[in-house]
C-alpha cells in the first residue's frame, strides 16, 4: 500500500514540477552556448550577442530560484492539499495509518528534493563541459579523492537528514496550524518559526556554535534525526487525536 500512495504523490507532484526542470535546463544550457560565444568574440561584447546572454542569463538565475521555490511548494501543497483539505476526507478513508499517510508524503518529497538537486547538478556539469572542463581531471583530483574518503559518507548523510528535517519541520508546522479555525496557513507559518527558534536554541545550547570536533559534527547528524523523530511525533499525534479538516 506504500507503494501505491507513494506513487499517487509523485505522479501528483512530478505533473508540477518536470517543466520547471525542463525549462531550468534548456535555459541553462542556451544561456551557457550564449556566454561561449560571448567570450570567444569580446570585440562585440557590446552588440546585441551581449543583450540576448544578459536577458537569458538573468532568466537562467530566476529559473533556478524558481525551481527551488516550487520544490518547496510543491511539498507544502502536497501535504496541505492531500492531509488537511478535501482531499483529507479520501485519504483517511483509506485503510492504512496515519502514520503511513505521512511517510508516503515525506518520502515522495524527499525524492522530488533529490530529483531538483540532480538536475541543476547535471545543468552545472554540462556547462562546465561546454566551456572546457575536463571532467577526467576532476575526477582523479587529489582534492576530490580526499573530500570523498573523509567526508563522502559524512556529507551524503548529514545532506539527506536534514532535506528529511526541513520536510518534517514544514509537515509539523502545517499540523499545528490545522488546529485553528481560522487563518491557518498564518498559524502554520508562527508554528514554523517557533518551531525554528525553540530548536535552533536548543541546538546551540547542545552543540556550540560550529563543527570544532568530529564528535561535534556527529551530533549534528543525531541532533537532527532527534529532531525528525520529534516533528514526526507531533505530526501523527495531531493528525490522528486532533485532526480537523477543513
Amino acid at each position: 500500500m506504500m507503494g501505491k500512495l507513494m506513487k499517487y504523490d509523485l505522479k501528483s507532484m512530478l505533473k508540477v514540477i518536470i517543466p520547471f526542470w525542463i525549462a531550468m535546463f534548456v535555459t541553462g544550457i542556451l544561456w551557457s552556448g550564449q556566454a561561449k560565444t560571448a567570450l570567444l568574440d569580446i570585440n562585440n561584447a557590446d552588440g546585441p550577442g551581449s543583450l540576448i546572454m544578459g536577458i537569458t542569463m538573468m532568466l537562467f538565475l530566476v529559473l533556478i530560484t524558481a525551481v527551488i521555490v516550487m520544490n518547496i511548494v510543491v511539498i507544502i501543497q502536497r501535504f496541505w492539499k492531500g492531509l488537511l483539505k478535501e482531499e483529507g476526507y479520501l485519504m483517511f478513508t483509506i485503510p492504512v495509518s496515519q502514520r503511513s499517510l505521512i511517510l508516503s508524503k515525506v518520502l515522495s518529497s524527499f525524492l522530488i528534493t533529490i530529483g531538483t538537486i540532480l538536475v541543476i547538478f547535471l545543468l552545472v556539469m554540462a556547462m562546465g563541459l561546454m566551456h572546457g572542463m575536463d571532467l577526467s581531471v576532476l575526477v582523479q583530483s587529489k582534492f576530490l579523492k580526499q573530500f570523498v574518503n573523509d567526508w563522502g559518507v559524512y556529507s551524503i548523510l548529514y545532506g539527506s537528514v536534514s532535506v528529511l528535517n526541513g520536510i518534517y519541520h514544514l509537515y509539523a508546522a502545517m499540523a499545528l496550524g490545522q488546529l485553528s479555525s481560522r487563518n491557518r496557513f498564518i498559524c502554520s507559518f508562527v508554528a514554523y518559526v517557533a518551531l525554528a527558534v525553540l530548536f535552533s536554541l536548543v541546538e546551540t545550547l547542545l552543540l556550540g556554535s560550529g563543527f570544532h570536533v568530529m564528535l561535534n559534527e556527529w551530533l549534528y547528524v543525531i541532533v537532527r534525526v532527534v529532531e525528525i523523530v520529534i516533528f514526526h511525533g507531533i505530526a501523527e499525534f495531531i493528525l490522528t487525536k486532533h485532526l480537523n479538516l477543513e
